[in-house]
């Protein structure tokens, strides 16, 4: 898999896939707030945004306040919208880390793999999102274990994607630093 995000990591993939994810971060998404907002008639707080984690207790009562109408159209966007962003900023920050790595370290031996935290935060997303889609479709019955299990997996979510997005800081100032010595 290293040997793919190195295959695909060039300077166009990486732009393309970063301006991918800043069009769903800053437009898609908030899009899909403000839809679930008109629908519920209040500023909701998905789930899925609760940082770090959410327990049991939390989600049940997100899931209340929803209402009918705020469920089926968060349900709907779990599996249409956030089935789509994950992946998205998962290779945006994973080929964009690879890339910066081969840029400023190119012969270091475990850097590289940095690339796999979006990635682990994709798939902790995942998760995140079919325990999401679980409780809604399950709602009012409460699925406790199911439930706890979405609390962990949103808190790796956060901790990953930090994790990547903070690498990708760091990478982008390091290589920056590296561009401005060699004038």
């Amino acid at each position: 898999m290293l040997a793919k995000l190195q295959k695909w990591a060039t300077g166009r993939n990486v732009i393309i896939l970063v301006i991918l994810d800043l069009i769903f971060m800053l437009g898609v998404m908030p899009y899909m707030q403000l839809l679930m907002a008109l629908v519920m008639n209040q500023h909701p707080q998905p789930i899925d945004l609760s940082i770090p984690s959410w327990t049991p207790d939390q989600g049940f009562a997100l899931i209340e306040s929803y209402g009918e109408a705020g469920r089926k159209l968060y349900r709907t966007i779990e599996l249409t919208a956030d089935v789509v962003y994950p992946l998205v900023y998962g290779f945006a920050f994973a080929l964009l880390i690879t890339f910066l790595v081969r840029k400023i370290a190119p012969t270091h031996k475990w850097l590289p793999y940095l690339a796999f935290l979006p990635l682990l935060a994709m798939v902790f997303d995942y998760a995140e999102n079919l325990v999401i889609v679980t409780l809604l479709c399950t709602y009012p019955e409460k699925w406790v274990g199911v439930a706890k299990l979405g609390g962990i997996f949103t808190f790796f979510k956060w901790i990953l994607a930090f994790a990547a997005i903070g690498g990708s800081v760091i990478g982008l100032i390091v290589w920056g630093i590296k561009g401005l010595s060699k004038r």
